[in-house]
């Protein structure tokens, strides 16, 4: 066989796979369906974080695996290929990279550590190159693959069409239960569906649904049955600690099509019975959504309103939902005693200082439990990064994973990034004041960045542990195990992960769309 995975040997009766992830900032239930469908299968699998690893190399001789396997999200996919270059040196082991990131960038490939990347998802894919690799034979037509020759060339292959979810085998979950601090936190996540089908120009799931459309003329948009779903919790809840669940879908239900949800709000408070949060819509919620959810016994709703500014959430973003519709949304949810986070984004392209604050004034009108505010961040493939160019927030050459390597964050052009930031970091305080306050915030936010507004900022993430009701033991001893095990391993942890209270001061872009007022009469607003 040509590839570099002629290193196996052919009487290997099983496949090996090891997962490697930088640190248990977050339990990946897309690998534990990978591990999963192998070992349904007849393979072995197993995880190693960095972070818990001392000797990573020595680990790697010892569990003796066919096929190594990184997930990489974008933003840490430097510090994966930094991993797999180490590996290289010293064992001459296979590597496949799967997730967000080759997906949306598969040039990745090219990185010479790199043999295999996966584009789309991967379950039937990783089966088939293990049972492959097994047999010591050819995978370079295998499909969402793309492979790597030793004289260079890259095969790549078209992804296979999405597979209905309960066909596949549950997701192995004790893959990372090895780690007391993940097996023990007592809120763990779930998954009962896969994709969203609103157009969001900030998201990649419109995305991933036009290349699952063109290459094999299938819809992404899948949903387990509330049979299956709830199956998943119950295995977890019989076996480990659990007092609560979070639905990580990236849409728990949609607008007018509540069907799922009705059977959903019969069977999980008999069957489970744990308290639960979600992800929904504003404008997805009215009076039979706010019955049915109060009746499963949901506990709270992550909700994305990202702009107060109608027109940059329905013609730069294209999230199209009525200011009223959210308004009366937050109502329902809030008479349901429903708790609500609302997330938001400062910065937005195009986005002026009176914007965001419409922002912050939608946000104290809705009246939210919590809140979550970031600067807007541009990720390849996004369909705001061309008209990001288009318009000129970004260069024409710009070079957005050149920007992800050095900083981890990409500013937009605009006059007002000092106070972007210090937005973000005051959000969560400002949002509890009335409307009458903004003016003053208006003149606050223009102070220059200081460690008290980063204090202030960083205590959001106690919002976070309410939210989630993870009590002060296991968050601290989850904040030992991620943030101080990754700070001491000098390893990238997920972007943004905690505010960085220390950070250093940065250069300031250059304001080449002259003053604030040249660039908001620019926009229109003037």
């Amino acid at each position: 066989m040509g590839t570099v995975c002629s290193v196996l040997a052919a009487s290997r009766r099983h496949m090996k796979v090891l997962f490697i992830q930088n640190n248990g900032i977050q339990e990946s239930i897309g690998v534990a369906n990978l591990s999963g469908i192998l070992k349904a299968n007849g393979h072995d699998a197993d995880l190693l974080l960095v972070s818990h690893t001392p000797d990573l190399i020595g680990a790697i001789r010892k569990y003796d695996p066919g096929l190594i396997a990184f997930s990489a999200l974008t933003g840490v996919h430097h510090s994966l290929e930094q991993l797999a270059a180490r590996i290289k040196r010293d064992l001459n082991v296979p590597i496949i990279v799967g997730g967000p990131h080759p997906t949306y960038s598969p040039e990745m490939i090219l990185n010479p550590a790199i043999d295999i990347i996966c584009r789309g998802e991967g379950e039937l894919a990783m089966l088939e190159l293990a049972d492959a690799l097994q047999r010591d034979a050819d995978i370079t037509k295998i499909r969402n693959l793309q492979v790597k020759t030793r004289d260079g060339v890259v095969h790549k292959n078209d992804v296979r069409p999405a597979v209905p979810l309960d066909e596949l085998p549950p997701p192995d979950r004790e893959l990372y239960y090895k780690y007391p601090f993940l097996r023990d936190m007592p809120m763990k996540r779930f998954i009962a569906s896969m994709g969203c089908p609103y157009p969001c120009t900030f998201c990649h799931e419109p995305v991933i649904r036009a290349m699952y459309r063109a290459e094999t003329k299938s819809d992404y948009l899948r949903r387990k049955t509330v049979t299956r779903a709830v199956a998943e919790i119950k295995y977890i809840k019989d076996r480990f600690p659990l007092n609560h669940v979070h639905f990580s879908d990236d849409l728990f239900f949609i607008r007018n099509s509540y069907k799922w949800l009705e059977e959903f709000a019969d069977v999980y408070p008999k069957e489970v019975g744990i308290p639960w949060n979600c992800n929904i819509r504003y404008d997805s919620v009215n009076q039979h959504a706010a019955d049915l959810l109060e009746k499963a016994g949901c506990y709270g709703a992550a909700v994305g309103l990202e702009s107060g500014n109608q027109q940059i959430r329905e013609v730069v973003i294209r999230k199209r939902s009525k200011n009223e519709h959210i308004v009366e949304g937050a109502r329902l949810l809030r008479d349901k005693g429903i708790k609500v986070l609302t997330t938001n984004m400062i910065g937005l392209p195009g986005e002026t200082l009176d914007n965001a604050f419409e922002t912050v004034e939608l946000n104290m009108v809705l009246k939210s439990d919590y809140v979550r505010a970031n600067t807007f961040l541009l990720f390849p493939g996004l369909p705001l990064v061309e008209y990001s160019r288009q318009n000129g927030y970004v260069d024409a050459d710009f070079d957005i994973d050149k920007q992800i390597a050095e900083s981890q964050e990409i500013t937009l052009k605009t006059p007002y990034a000092r106070e972007f930031r210090n937005i973000a970091s005051l959000f969560w305080l400002m949002v509890k004041f009335p409307p009458s306050w903004i003016p003053f915030f208006k003149k606050l936010v223009k102070v220059p960045d200081n460690i008290l507004f980063r204090i202030i900022g960083s205590f959001n993430m106690c919002q976070e542990l309410l939210f989630y009701r993870v009590r002060p033991v296991p968050a601290l001893r989850y904040f030992h195990n991620t943030v101080l095990m990754t700070g001491k391993s000098g390893l990238t942890m997920t972007m943004r992960t905690i505010p960085s209270v220390l950070r250093r001061k940065r250069k300031a872009p250059a304001e080449t769309l002259g003053d604030k007022e040249i660039y908001e009469a620019g926009r229109g607003y003037f």
